[in-house]
């Protein structure tokens, strides 16, 4: 997209253009991820448990926990945007 389009677009758009962008880098990354999960497996010989992939690499929205803190963090942004 050239500087001119981008001009052009509400912030709306551009906010989806750029959620679109993020979310298809990450499933590349989480592909990449399950391979190697894969790999490590099958070699067997460094590892003696079963590897996931989180356990490899683990996304923000991939965590551990019972979700309070998210929800804490959410009803502060919306604080913020007021």
């Amino acid at each position: 997209m050239s500087p001119s389009e981008a001009k052009r677009l509400t912030g709306r758009e551009l906010d989806a253009i750029v959620k679109h962008g993020t979310e298809r880098n990450k499933e590349d990354w989480k592909r990449t991820r399950w391979l190697a999960a894969v790999l490590v497996n099958v070699s067997c010989k460094t590892v003696k448990k079963h590897i996931r992939e989180t356990d490899l690499m683990r996304f923000a929205d991939e965590r551990k926990g019972n979700g309070f803190a998210d929800f804490v963090k959410s009803i502060e942004s919306g604080r913020r945007k007021e």
